[in-house]
């Protein structure tokens, strides 16, 4: 009887420990959003931004595997709750944005912590420390770029690191998977993940190879774009050439746009010939997005439904996008969707700094998120859309 009742007990215990982490959580989102999006000074917003991403260097909140709200706790114990891969292109996202907005405030200060913050990070550490490549995934070279972006110190032995990483994901068609169990399907993830570490890589090393492994991958993904658009879908496999997912996932285009945007930056710094149709590609892109932006300037996490839910990863992205694009052409019209998309995240920004309303995690093609909440990779995006275009205020 003693033992039936200490049971009990201990289930009791565990239920109501549940069930307050759960209604724990769902407190902090509701008193969150209270009094949300009243930021109307830019620079005052970028700073709430940068408190917030800096906070975060030293404890990032986690992007849950799973939709549920239920049960958190039962997912913590199990380990269940978040992992590795997206924790790291999350902390690489966050750290971009961060050594931008150092750069724009010549914070010297900002930009060691950074970097030590970087040094010291588990993610960074553990790979560092990992022999073999073959236990790592895409998910995580946007953050070996971050590293090499912001100067860490050990740069000579993370760049032998993504060499080898990058040599692991090849396949027979010469460019890299996304996932090393699919060696015939592509996801338009992997432009935005790998295809700026393999430019930041032939930058430093000079070696030919990643230069044409960078522009290859974009241009294999031509075979997922919709007829007669420069939208990509999610992903396509290659051996039929069935495209896969989505074609207006908001996100999606965001990690196309985020690749183009950063290779053509890389490309054309170093005078290589293939930046000329990397602009192409962003110039079009971008005016097939301007007639569907929603009212307050943003982007739904379906662009071309006017009634999905706004999305602020995508919106950060694709506002770099517009971005580039005005740089590239001179056009105003891809400029003011800059500053409109800018706008649009400030009104989903809280009262702490923490820009809300990012899709989840999405589950694999065609699973895509119903959960809207933080993110620090959208949160790093944001910022490093903000602080570029200071650059443009300070022209006018």
């Amino acid at each position: 009887m003693t033992l039936y009742v200490s049971i009990l007990s201990a289930a009791a215990v565990l239920a109501a420990a549940a069930a307050c982490v759960d209604a724990w959580r769902f407190m902090g989102i509701w008193t969150g959003r209270i009094r949300i999006g009243r930021w109307r000074d830019r620079r005052a917003w970028q700073d709430a931004l940068a408190r917030k991403a800096a906070a975060w260097l030293k404890r990032m909140p986690a992007v849950p595997k799973k939709d549920q709200g239920r049960l958190v706790l039962w997912d913590m114990l199990r380990g269940a709750y978040a992992d590795a891969a997206i924790q790291g292109w999350q902390l690489g996202g966050l750290s971009l944005g961060l050594n931008a907005y150092a750069g724009d405030r010549n914070d010297g200060g900002l930009k060691e912590k950074l970097r030590d913050a970087l040094g010291r990070h588990e993610l960074v550490v553990n790979y560092l420390e990992r022999e073999n490549p073959g236990t790592w995934e895409v998910d995580r070279m946007l953050l070996d770029y971050a590293v090499l972006e912001a100067g860490c110190g050990g740069e000579d032995r993370l760049m032998e690191k993504s060499l080898a990483f990058l040599e692991s994901l090849k396949t027979e068609a010469g460019t890299l998977a996304y996932r090393r169990g699919q060696p015939a399907v592509r996801y338009v993830d992997t432009i935005g993940l790998a295809c700026p570490l393999a430019a930041a890589c032939a930058a430093r090393t000079g070696r030919e190879e990643y230069w044409n492994l960078a522009a290859r991958q974009v241009e294999e993904y031509d075979a997922a774009l919709l007829a007669g658009s420069s939208f990509p879908a999610h992903g396509f496999e290659m051996d039929r050439g069935y495209p896969l997912g989505l074609y207006d996932w908001s996100r999606g285009i965001g990690w196309y746009a985020l690749g183009l945007c950063e290779l053509y930056r890389l490309m054309e710094a170093h005078g290589r010939p293939e930046a000329g149709a990397m602009a192409k590609r962003i110039v079009s892109l971008s005016r097939e997005l301007l007639p569907l932006r929603k009212r307050n300037g943003g982007f739904g996490w379906m662009v071309a439904r006017p009634e999905s839910v706004f999305e602020s990863s995508g919106t950060a992205l694709m506002g770099l996008l517009m971005l580039e694009a005005y740089r590239i052409s001179g056009e105003p019209c891809f400029l003011e969707a800059a500053f409109g998309a800018e706008k649009a995240l400030m009104g989903v920004t809280r009262r702490n700094g923490a820009l809300d309303m990012c899709q989840g995690d999405t589950k694999g093609i065609g699973m895509y998120s119903d959960v809207w909440g933080l993110m620090p990779f959208a949160q790093g995006m944001a910022l490093r859309l903000s602080v570029e275009l200071n650059r443009e205020e300070r022209k006018e």
